[in-house]
């Protein structure tokens, strides 16, 4: 029994001795659109979203460590740390008094992905493609954003769209191409990012999240 246990970890590290694992770090741009959902409040004969002016777009650095885990036959597992922005560029309402307030509701977010990737060589060529899909979570980690400091008057009409839940979950697909350069690959992807969750901490409130971005990286071979 010891010597067949034995056997196979020797197999698992030769395995892992000629596999092609490698780390590697991303940086680019991403746009992200929230689209804002609202449901009618009990006693309430109007919604919020009839006075409220949103722009649901929000442009961000995006920026990426990775590392790919070989598993053979072209496929591999792809995790990375991501870091990026998300929210809306502006929140702007008009009171009864003519009294205009605009506010940007922006959240810094650090999330997780861990993907199934396929990278595909052209023979001895340099060049490559590759395609990833799976779960991303992200988690805010700044604090109180600029609308959420509305102040008293246009508090209401303001920072219910501007709270932010901690997770936002979402379906990662990647798309790209690789030239081998130097000790490792130079890489270029498209990311796009779909919101499962709903964003905002309001009762009557739903967001959901959609990101596309490009990111141009480097991978060292480990």
């Amino acid at each position: 029994m010891k010597k067949t246990v034995s056997f196979l970890f020797i197999l698992f590290l030769a395995h892992h001795m000629q596999a092609q694992n490698s780390f590697g770090i991303q940086a680019g741009f991403l746009s992200t659109h929230t689209s804002v959902a609202e449901y009618q409040r009990p006693g309430w004969a109007f919604f919020l979203m009839d006075y409220v002016s949103l722009d649901p777009n929000r442009n961000s650095a995006h920026i990426a460590l990775t590392a790919d885990i070989d598993l053979g036959k072209r496929f591999f597992l792809s995790t990375g740390l991501h870091y990026e922005e998300m929210g809306t560029s502006r929140i702007s309402f008009t009171d009864t008094l003519k009294r205009f307030y605009s506010y940007s509701a922006n959240e810094q977010y650090l999330g997780w992905s861990l993907l199934v990737k396929y990278h595909y060589r052209f023979g001895d060529s340099r060049f490559g493609v590759f395609a990833a899909a799976g779960p991303k979570l992200d988690f805010a980690i700044s604090y109180l954003n600029e609308a959420e400091q509305a102040p008293q008057a246009a508090v209401d009409f303001i920072t219910p769209f501007a709270r932010f839940n901690v997770l936002d979950f979402s379906l990662a697909v990647e798309a790209g191409c690789s030239y081998k350069l130097g000790p490792g690959e130079l890489n270029i992807r498209l990311n796009y990012y779909q919101g499962l969750s709903d964003v905002l901490r309001n009762d009557y409130l739903v967001g959901k999240t959609r990101s596309l971005g490009i990111d141009l990286g480097y991978t060292f071979y480990l």
